[in-house]
């Protein structure tokens, strides 16, 4: 896999490219980052009910306690910004080139590829980063007993983690809704395409 970094997102003019089958069915989402991020908020509901559950397991198994947010929580999870998109990248494969941008109006950064991909391939690559940095960690800090110097830093990293992968669940959501089994993404652009290969 190739990361090249591109710096800073301005417009979709930036992203590139990819010659597209001529079957090539364009994704239902939407057409800016702005419309992306805001249809992707509503992710946090279904991510912050599972959390509830891990913090329901963890009153269960260890009896009441706190859960305090914490600055090295907050700091750990901005750390792991980075990491979570170079997880994405290396999921496009070792002969993949895969471009980073940042977007400072919208407090984003990620990756996009041209290379075709399988459904299920990219909707592992769509979740891998959650689970390692958002899933894991709570499955881990709800199965521990409660340690004041550790778990409250853990439990805050791990929600912000989930809360930042409100748009690889949007996209999940899309590709779930609309990929037919046996289909193949491609990125183009700011969009998302299925086809079926031949």
């Amino acid at each position: 896999m190739k990361l090249i970094f591109k710096g800073i997102f301005k417009n979709n003019d930036q992203l590139p490219v990819s010659v597209l089958p001529e079957n090539a069915v364009k994704f239902k989402e939407p057409k800016t980052m702005t419309g992306f991020i805001i249809l992707s908020s509503l992710f946090i509901i279904p991510a912050l009910s599972g959390a509830a559950l891990f913090l329901l397991g963890s009153r269960l198994l260890h009896g009441d306690l706190t859960c305090d947010i914490t600055l090295l929580g907050i700091i750990m999870s901005c750390f792991s910004y980075f990491p979570h998109e170079y997880l994405h990248a290396i999921c496009f494969g070792k002969d993949a080139e895969v471009e980073l941008f940042f977007s400072l109006k919208h407090l984003t950064i990620f990756v996009i590829s041209t290379k075709p991909i399988s459904k299920s391939r990219f909707i592992f690559l769509s979740l891998l980063p959650n689970l390692v940095f958002g899933w894991i960690p709570l499955f881990v800090w709800m199965i521990l007993p409660f340690n004041a110097v550790f778990s409250n830093h853990l439990f805050t990293f791990s929600i912000l983690s989930l809360s930042s992968g409100i748009g690889d669940y949007l996209n999940v959501f899309n590709t779930v809704r609309q990929m037919p089994k046996g289909s193949m993404h491609q990125g183009s652009g700011f969009h998302s395409y299925w086809f079926m290969p031949c």
